[in-house]
């Protein structure tokens, strides 16, 4: 792996230990008749709660840099291997397997 690679790596890794601090965050501020709503449902029904105003558009941007770099990184890794189609893959991958878990309601995912 290159500087480049590892650099992505740590990044990631820093992204992503933000971005589960910032939902810890978000679960504990969350108003306790809502705390079981996706954030997408909870924001899409109602308007971001007065609750989670402050926390609610740092959360959403650490998501999204946790995302790219994470995409980034994965193509940085596999770019000259075999496994390059993980180039296309990781996001399909990334969202079906994470992110819609993150921003759905739980019952909105049975399909």
């Amino acid at each position: 792996m290159g500087a480049l690679t590892i650099t992505l790596l740590v990044l990631s890794v820093a992204s992503f230990t933000y971005l589960l601090w910032l939902s810890l965050r978000l679960h504990r501020q969350k108003p306790a008749d809502l705390a079981w709503r996706g954030l997408i449902k909870l924001v899409s029904l109602g308007g971001v709660p007065q609750a989670i105003s402050a926390l609610y558009p740092r959360w959403f941007r650490a998501f999204w840099l946790f995302f790219l770099l994470g995409s980034v990184t994965v193509a940085c890794a596999v770019w000259g291997t075999d496994h390059s189609f993980l180039v296309i893959i990781f996001p399909l991958l990334f969202y079906y397997f994470f992110a819609r878990y993150f921003l759905w309601e739980k019952e909105d995912l049975s399909d």
